[in-house]
């Protein structure tokens, strides 16, 4: 299916928003992301299952971060 590589900037992981989701979820800013990746269909999951859902608000949100904008 999609094997292409997703490149994530560095600064996204240390994002305010990220590591609120982060500790939210009790989880990595890096599984935040990829647990956004998964969910957005962006990414295959990976062998570790993820075990927490994103919300919609919080997947638009983490889309506007991904596209860069700052409107």
């Amino acid at each position: 299916m999609m094997s292409k590589q997703i490149d994530i900037p560095t600064e996204l992981y240390d994002d305010e928003v990220v590591c609120f989701l982060a500790d939210r979820y009790h989880t990595t800013p890096k599984r935040v992301v990829q647990c956004f990746l998964v969910q957005d269909g962006m990414a295959e999951p990976e062998e570790n299952p993820i075990i927490f859902h994103l919300e919609d608000n919080e997947m638009e949100i983490l889309r506007e971060l991904t596209r860069g904008s700052h409107s």
